[in-house]
């Protein structure tokens, strides 16, 4: 029998414990009934044999020998001791033999606390041993209102579908994320070859991941899967080699430090322009032209949406004339985005705005392929470093209609059509609401949706009596209709009152002015740790109003009085007190909401009369944008 083992395995749980101490941790192993003083009152289930990862094992189940260990396993007794021959004598006979008879362990929250086999854990530590078998029998821990809980209901599901113990989330919805970037079914059991392949990925992967992080992972590696397989995707992943991982994992590291640091996106009222300097001009030499590329989803010929983006589009060029060089694809499918923007960057574009929230994937993959290409997502909450979104505050707008409407409306009841109850959807209904009822305090909004199928909102509007309507925001050149922005509708008769403008060309000009003069750069280094959202608003001209001449001169007055003090930023339309339809109290007396959390609404106020829609209720056409940014009232199912 030799010492020098243990001698090694004592000295490694020495600097642990004066590590542990330094942090002012207790040095010692955690014991689970110390932990949980009810332990022995809480639901207890035989899972039979297991195979569970030695880093997943925390303490011990009860009070005994814990000051034998440190907090990482390691012997710490004298080497003259009787616990220290014990312990050498079972490293000589794992090493000779292996390890023949399993530990006993309880688990709780997934990590495991040892009932029987403290130094066959220590040994196999030392060895570098990935896992070990153990006759497990989970506690089952008390109900509570905590993410922790929720997070651990749905390990246990997914763990009745797969018996897989490794993969231990910290948030909320990410095994329904894994699921679905795995075109998974929740409740449906997976096949050996299926439980191969993921595990074998996710091996290859933690490799990877754990070299690039050399003992300073920004989040654990099962957090970090989740973020490769959104931008890599999981088919494509699954013969990969840890090298392959390894170059893609670099490519997409601050992505990974994004997300450990969980801070809100940087929501930017305006593109930073910088000024010249001296040491700009040697060393970051602005360019002198911009080359900018655009995507639509649909032509603007058949689409406000692109419309709007192809009039920002013309406004570039007439601003900047020869220093800018525009290009846009119409028509283009989500499947092939991002081959078009792989091309847009093989022809050296500097800039490529994808005007659509389903793009984002593409864009999402082409940032990890060309980490230095500039990509922008026209979508909100996108909440990645290299892919920066951008959008628009039209709430500010739908505050301004609400009012107007309430001022003309013979009645007290308004009626407001939405399309996708996707996030800022409820941000400029509620708008409208809070809009209508600062006029009027009895105004109520009857919501309609245009993406119900079999479904007439205006039929609907009608056969209440309802007669003033805020609609989409814009018609399409070659539609006739003119029930868009906000419009009075009588025995067929439409006659329009107020539209807001969506005036892309304000944020286009921003970002292109930022790249021209050496800022764009300098923006990212300024929120290395976090997502980067262009959010702008009437301050910009970004959005604005055009009214109609028939509206009274004293509506007008309060138009322009709204206008105006939104647009300096003395008046906020969202400040409390905000009710909910359930009449809780969303928005304290006097408190304005942040930006991230008027992005983040996804309830509606309490003088609207209607509701959000769940997915399944809606046209296919509307299922493929709520999947991508679907709030999550509309997501339930």
């Amino acid at each position: 029998m030799s010492m020098k083992h243990y001698l090694a395995a004592r000295k490694e749980g020495l600097k642990q414990q004066h590590a542990a101490q330094a942090r002012g941790q207790d040095p010692y192993l955690p014991v689970l009934s110390e932990l949980v003083p009810t332990l022995n009152k809480l639901t207890q289930v035989p899972l039979g044999l297991v195979q569970i990862a030695l880093d997943q094992i925390e303490g011990t189940a009860t009070k005994g020998r814990t000051t034998a260990f440190s907090r990482g396993f390691m012997p710490l007794l004298e080497p003259d001791s009787e616990f220290a021959s014990k312990w050498s004598v079972l490293y000589d006979g794992i090493v000779e033999d292996g390890l023949r008879q399993p530990i006993v362990a309880l688990e709780y929250y997934n990590r495991f606390y040892i009932v029987e086999g403290n130094k066959r854990v220590s040994v196999m530590r030392r060895l570098d041993a990935v896992s070990i078998e153990a006759d497990v029998t989970r506690v089952l821990p008390e109900p509570e209102d905590s993410e922790r809980y929720r997070v651990y209901q749905e390990f246990l599901s997914f763990y009745a579908d797969t018996k897989i113990n490794f993969i231990t989330f910290t948030r909320e919805g990410s095994y329904e994320k894994l699921y679905k970037l795995m075109g998974k079914t929740p409740g449906k059991k997976w096949s050996p070859e299926d439980l191969f392949d993921f595990q074998s990925c996710f091996y290859r992967f933690q490799q990877a991941y754990s070299a690039k992080a050399e003992g300073s992972a920004p989040m654990p590696a099962c957090d970090a899967l989740l973020i490769y397989l959104e931008v890599f995707g999981y088919e494509d992943s699954v013969e990969k080699t840890p090298a392959e991982f390894g170059q893609e994992i670099e490519r997409i590291w601050s992505e990974f430090v994004v997300a450990a640091a969980n801070k809100p996106a940087a929501l930017l009222s305006q593109p930073t322009e910088a000024k010249p300097g001296f040491l700009q001009s040697v060393w970051h030499k602005p360019p002198q032209t911009v080359r900018c590329a655009f995507l639509y989803n649909r032509s603007p010929q058949d689409s406000g949406w692109s419309y709007w983006h192809e009039l920002g589009r013309k406004a570039l060029e007439d601003t900047f004339g020869s220093r800018v060089e525009t290009v846009c694809c119409e028509c283009v499918a989500q499947e092939d985005a991002q081959e078009v923007i792989e091309r847009f960057i093989e022809d050296g574009y500097d800039v490529i705005f994808a005007a659509s929230p389903v793009f984002l994937d593409a864009c999402i993959r082409q940032c990890a392929i060309h980490p230095n290409a500039k990509i922008l997502n026209c979508s909100l909450l996108a909440s990645y470093h290299n892919v920066r979104s951008y959008y628009l505050r039209v709430y500010e707008a739908k505050f301004v209609l609400g009012a107007i409407a309430a001022a003309l409306s013979e009645s007290d009841e308004i009626g407001y059509i939405a399309d996708y109850p996707i996030y800022g959807t409820p941000t400029s209904i509620n708008a409208f609401a809070l809009g209508a009822q600062m006029v009027n305090p009895r105004a109520q909004i009857v919501l309609e949706w245009s993406t119900l199928p079999g479904h007439s909102p205006e039929a609907a509007l009608a056969a209440r009596g309802v007669h003033i309507i805020s609609s989409r925001d814009i018609s399409a050149p070659h539609l006739e209709s003119r029930a868009f922005g906000l419009y009075h509708e009588q025995d067929g008769v439409i006659a329009n009152l107020a539209m807001p403008i969506w005036n892309w060309g304000k944020l286009y000009e921003g970002i292109v002015r930022s790249i021209l003069t050496g800022a764009w750069s300098d923006e990212g280094e300024h929120n290395a740790d976090r997502a980067m959202n262009y959010y702008m608003g009437m301050s910009t001209d970004a959005i604005d109003i055009i009214c109609s001449q028939r509206l009274p001169a004293r509506t007008r007055r309060l138009v322009d009085l709204l206008h105006e003090r939104i647009r300096a930023g003395a008046f906020l339309p969202f400040v409390g007190p905000i009710v909910d339809q359930a009449g809780q109290v969303h928005v304290a007396a006097d408190v304005a909401l942040t930006p991230q959390e008027i992005i983040l609404m996804d309830y509606l106020a309490g003088n609207v009369i209607g509701r959000i829609p769940s997915v399944d209720e809606l046209n296919d056409v509307a299922k493929g944008l709520v999947s991508l940014q679907g709030i999550r009232a509309a997501t339930k199912e």
